[in-house]
C-alpha cells in the first residue's frame, strides 16, 4: 500500500474511533458522529480513488481483466451507497417536515430514512471490502 493511502485510511479510522470514545465518555451523540465521520470519510475517499485513479488503485500484479471487474464492482457499490445516502437524507427530512406540519408521528418516511442510511453503511462497507481485496497481492 502506498504511504498516502495508508495515512488517509488511518486518519479516517482514528477520527472515527476518537469520536466514538468521546461519545462513551461525554455524550451518546458523539458515537453516532464518530461512525458517521468514518463511513462518510471512507465513502468520499473511495469514490475519489475509483473515479480519479481508475484501475491503478489495485495491486500491479492483478490481471487487467480482473482489475476492471473489481473497479466495476467498486463503482457499483459506491453508486448504490450514494443513492442510499440521498434516499436516507430525503426520508429523514420528509419525516421532519411531516411532523412539523401535522405534529403526529409518521413512521413510513422515518423507516425509509433509516433504511436508506443503513443501506449506505452496508454498501460502503462492501466497497471497502472490494477495495482492500483488490489491493492484496494475488497468490
Amino acid at each position: 500500500m502506498s504511504r498516502r493511502l495508508l495515512i488517509g485510511i488511518i486518519a479516517i479510522i482514528v477520527i472515527g474511533v476518537g469520536l466514538v470514545i468521546a461519545g462513551a465518555i461525554i455524550k451518546t451523540a458523539f458515537i453516532t458522529l464518530g461512525i458517521s465521520v468514518a463511513v462518510i470519510g471512507s465513502w468520499i475517499y473511495l469514490a475519489w480513488m475509483a473515479w480519479k485513479r481508475k484501475t491503478q488503485i489495485f495491486h500491479e500484479q492483478v490481471e487487467p481483466k480482473i482489475a476492471e471487474r473489481h473497479l466495476k464492482t467498486l463503482k457499483t457499490f459506491l453508486l448504490v451507497a450514494g443513492i442510499s445516502l440521498a434516499v436516507g437524507i430525503f426520508g429523514v427530512i420528509l419525516h421532519n417536515m411531516l411532523y412539523a406540519i401535522n405534529e403526529t408521528e409518521e413512521p413510513v418516511s422515518f423507516f425509509i430514512g433509516i433504511l436508506g442510511l443503513f443501506g449506505f453503511v452496508i454498501a460502503t462497507i462492501g466497497s471497502l471490502f472490494i477495495f482492500l481485496k483488490g489491493r492484496q497481492r494475488p497468490t
